[in-house]
């Protein structure tokens, strides 16, 4: 078993093991970032098929680099308060 299997499967069992307030807010959050990517597919389709301006093009793909960023970040908060309230710490 490789190292990144390894980790792989540690990430998705401290998914499974989350609180149940702390999957709420994930989720909510998980939206959010997809209602991004959204908006940001709309402005990138808006720039291929009606405008041609390298503003548009730069401002779909930030929106999609910050909604992809966001999930991560959801994520690894998501791990790392769960962590530290089991723990007490």
């Amino acid at each position: 078993m490789t190292i990144i299997k390894k980790i792989i499967i540690t990430i998705i069992k401290s998914l499974k093991n989350l609180d149940k307030k702390i999957l709420k807010i994930l989720k909510y959050g998980l939206r959010f970032c997809f209602a991004i990517l959204v908006l940001s597919a709309i402005i990138l389709f808006t720039y291929l098929f009606f405008v041609h301006s390298g503003f548009i093009f730069q401002i779909g793909l930030l929106t999609f680099q910050i909604g992809l960023c966001f999930i991560a970040e959801f994520f690894a908060s998501a791990i790392a308060v769960d962590t530290i309230s089991k723990h007490n710490l």
